[in-house]
C-alpha cells in the first residue's frame, strides 16, 4: 500500500507543476515587440516572418538600438544611406533604412520567406499593374490625388527608390484587381474610383474597426462609406481586414463586403 501512496503523490506532484506552466501562445501577433538579445538567427523568439513595416511607417525605438544598425551595408547588397538615416536589420535578413532621429523609415528590403509563405496561400503577388483604377484611370483628373500621392501600392516606392535597389522600397497603398476590382467599382466613374481609393487607403491603415470613412464626388453627387469590420491575422502571419463597401449612385445604395492582406511588399490586396 506504502509503494502506491508514494506514487500517487508524486503524481499528484507532477500534476501541480503542470497546472502551474505557463503556457504557449503559438498564434500571438507577431508584430508586437520582440526581445532582440542573443544572436539574430538562433533567438527562441526569433520567427521568420518578423515585424513588417513598409516606407513611411515609423520603425519603434527597441529596433533601432546599436546593436541593430548595419554598418557593412555594402557587402549585403544595399545601398548607402543618406545622411541622417541607418540601415536597421531584423535576423540576417530583413532591413529597414529609417531616419536615425525618428525611425520614419524611407526604405525596406525583404529577404525572408514571406514571398513563398503569401504565394503559397493566396496563389499570386499583386502589382499595382493590377489595379482596375490604375490601368483603366490612370490617364484621367484624379481628383482625389490617388497616384500622385501613391495611394495604390508600390507606385511611390518603386519610383523613389535609386537605381541598384528599386525593388525595396515600398508604400502601404491598396491593389484593387481583377474581377474583385471590377465588381467593386463597375458603377462608378473614374472621379468616383479617385475618391473611393483615398477611403480604402484611409480605412485599412486606420487601425480601427468600426470607423467610417466617407467620399463624395462634387461632380455627380455620388457618394459612399468603407468601414473595416475587423482586423486579423491570418495562419501565415499576414495582416487583414473585412471590411464593407457602400456605395449611393442615383440616391441607391450598393453593399458589397470583402476581405483585403498586406502583402509582403507592405500594400493591402483585396483578396476577395
Amino acid at each position: 500500500m506504502k509503494p502506491l501512496l508514494t506514487a500517487a503523490l508524486a503524481l499528484s506532484l507532477l500534476g501541480g507543476e503542470a497546472a502551474f506552466a505557463q503556457p504557449t501562445h503559438p498564434d500571438r501577433d507577431r508584430s508586437g515587440p520582440q526581445d532582440w538579445r542573443g544572436t539574430p538567427d538562433h533567438r527562441p523568439d526569433y520567427r521568420p516572418g518578423g515585424p513588417r513595416w513598409s516606407r513611411g511607417d515609423r520603425l519603434p525605438p527597441q529596433y533601432r538600438q546599436n546593436q541593430y544598425g548595419v554598418g557593412d551595408w555594402r557587402q549585403r547588397g544595399l545601398r548607402k544611406p543618406p545622411r541622417g538615416y541607418r540601415w536597421y536589420r531584423y535576423g540576417n535578413h530583413n532591413y529597414f533604412l529609417a531616419a536615425v532621429a525618428t525611425g520614419l523609415i524611407l526604405e525596406t528590403v525583404y529577404r525572408d520567406d514571406r514571398d513563398q509563405r503569401w504565394n503559397q496561400r493566396y496563389s499570386r503577388t499583386y502589382p499595382y499593374r493590377d489595379d482596375v483604377y490604375y490601368r483603366e484611370c490612370r490617364n484621367t483628373s484624379d481628383p482625389a490625388g490617388v497616384i500622385i500621392g501613391a495611394l495604390i501600392g508600390g507606385l511611390l516606392g518603386n519610383a523613389a527608390g535609386d537605381g541598384d535597389n528599386r525593388s525595396g522600397a515600398t508604400v502601404a497603398g491598396v491593389i484593387i484587381g481583377g474581377a474583385v476590382g471590377a465588381a467593386m467599382t463597375r458603377d462608378m466613374d473614374c472621379d468616383d474610383r479617385s475618391y473611393a481609393y483615398r477611403s480604402y487607403y484611409n480605412g485599412f491603415n486606420s487601425g480601427r474597426p468600426g470607423s467610417r470613412y466617407s467620399w463624395r464626388n462634387p461632380g455627380n453627387n455620388h457618394r459612399g462609406d468603407m468601414v473595416v469590420d475587423g482586423y486579423y491575422n491570418d495562419r501565415s502571419g499576414f495582416r487583414c481586414a473585412n471590411f464593407t463597401q457602400t456605395i449611393y449612385i442615383q440616391g441607391r445604395p450598393q453593399i458589397a463586403r470583402g476581405r483585403a492582406c498586406r502583402q509582403p511588399d507592405g500594400a493591402w490586396a483585396v483578396i476577395d
